[in-house]
């Protein structure tokens, strides 16, 4: 029984994946920068994680690339309804990530020794699943 919830939440996490590289592919923004400015923004977060402050002026150069993808339940929903094909990269994110968080949670049930521990995660982990499944059945 591990072996199968191991296997479903492995098949979710590639889901998830997929469904994550089409939406960037079709929905996402990308940002690049590059320079001197974006290596003393780099440099100054990590010394200010250090708690050391940077005295001296930043001479080098950094790269920094950011990528987003916004969608709501409430699109999704709408792309379900309209069924336009666009509906399908959402879907199959959210269904990895639902699936991931349920089949990872029984699989590390039935393989944590301390039950408690592993119900309590259950639990979270349903819980997290019944939240998300109500947020899209309520979206507008």
């Amino acid at each position: 029984m591990l072996y199968l919830f191991l296997a479903l939440a492995i098949m979710s996490a590639l889901d998830l994946v997929g469904g994550v590289i089409w939406l960037f592919a079709l929905k996402g923004r990308w940002r690049r920068r590059s320079g001197p400015e974006v290596g003393a923004e780099i440099m100054a977060g990590q010394m200010e994680e250090e708690g050391v402050s940077l005295g001296q002026a930043f001479r080098g150069q950094g790269v920094s690339a950011e990528g987003e993808v916004e969608l709501s339940f409430a699109e999704i929903k709408q792309m379900l309804k309209a069924r336009r094909p666009a509906a399908i990269p959402a879907l199959l994110a959210l269904s990895g990530l639902l699936g991931l968080a349920l089949f990872g949670a029984l699989a590390l049930w039935l393989a944590i020794e301390d039950r408690l521990v592993g119900t309590l995660i259950l639990i979270v982990m349903v819980y997290g699943v019944i939240r998300a499944v109500i947020g899209l059945v309520r979206a507008q």
